[in-house]
């Protein structure tokens, strides 16, 4: 169970969340009729909803919003939920450091190594998960139990996410949705 609560979200920021989490871009996001944009305010939009949320990078709000399933399932299907592959242990640590947070040069000072290291370790995660972008690897991370709980909080339990269980499809149970009863991603 994960102690916090979720903050008062509406259902624009909560669209926003499940956009920014299936890698939406800024055109993308600004063209959907439920966020109620313009283009020069996603930035903004999205810096209030890190805000809120208290995360601090995009992929930490996807990975947040995943575990406090508000977003439920990856854009497109994904064969990493039905078999998570085995990253190896750099791999691994970039993809959970996305999950907590950490941007490429932040992981780069951590491991002691170049930004351009860690940015092919990531390339190297996003082929691994079959996904696009970091916002999705770690969704699909969360989702596949290869990032644990206190990897996006350090205050939440060292645990996968509880009843993440794939269909055979790849997908998470049909018909799963966010709280505002919209589906949870849509393709983009």
């Amino acid at each position: 169970m994960i102690p916090d609560p979720i903050p008062e979200l509406t259902d624009a920021q909560r669209r926003l969340i499940v956009l920014v989490a299936g890698g939406a871009t800024f055109t993308q996001i600004a063209a959907d009729p439920a966020t109620w944009l313009q283009p020069a305010g996603v930035r903004d939009a999205i810096d209030a909803v890190l805000a809120a949320t208290g995360t601090r990078t995009p992929a930490h709000l996807a990975a947040w919003a995943t575990a406090l399933r508000i977003v439920t399932e990856p854009v497109r299907p994904c064969g990493a939920l039905i078999a998570p592959p085995a990253l190896a242990r750099r791999h691994q640590q970039v993809l959970r450091g996305w999950a907590g947070g950490m941007t490429d040069h932040d992981l780069a000072a951590d491991f002691g190594i170049a930004s351009t290291t860690v940015r092919s370790y990531g390339k190297a995660v996003l082929a691994g998960l079959g996904v696009g972008c970091a916002s999705q690897a770690v969704v699909v991370g969360v989702l596949a139990g290869l990032v644990l709980l206190s990897d996006i909080d350090s205050d939440w339990p060292a645990q996968p996410l509880a009843g993440t269980v794939p269909s055979a499809s790849g997908r998470p149970p049909a018909g799963r949705t966010d709280p505002a009863g919209a589906p949870a991603l849509v393709q983009l």
